[in-house]
């Protein structure tokens, strides 16, 4: 099964496949096959998506700068939210933007959840600026 992310514009980071979240110590906190998670850094329930980007207005096309595809072959994707930081994820992903066209196919990315990076799917370090805490 391939593990497919998706930008949905102006809303959450959706992932299905095999799916593995954990929190900054390691503790699962989903395992599954489908999750919505934080993309605007104000969720009260961090890293997962509440709806609150609805609520403040958060803007991002769900689009990005288009990838090459390549086999990244099987395996869980185990996404990471770091202390007052980015998702770290590993293992296979491909990531789609809201128009379905590939923006990331890898096996590690740091993904942004604070809502300001300016390379928005991905961390540029924002959160560091903006005070950022989850």
């Amino acid at each position: 099964m391939s593990n497919i992310g998706k930008l949905n514009a102006n809303a959450s980071l959706s992932i299905s496949g095999q799916v593995i979240v954990k929190n900054a110590a390691g503790a699962v906190l989903y395992e599954g096959d489908k999750t919505w998670l934080c993309r605007c850094g104000q969720s009260a329930n961090k890293p997962f998506c509440d709806g609150t980007h609805k609520k403040i207005g958060f803007a991002h096309d769900g689009t990005a700068a288009p990838c090459a595809t390549t086999e990244l072959g099987a395996g869980a994707v185990t996404v990471t939210a770091t202390a007052n930081g980015p998702l770290h994820v590993t293992g296979p992903l491909t990531l789609v933007g809201a128009d379905d066209k590939p923006v990331y196919c890898g096996t590690e990315t740091w993904l942004c959840r604070c809502g300001q990076s300016a390379n928005k799917p991905f961390c540029d370090g924002s959160h560091k600026k903006v005070g950022f805490t989850a």
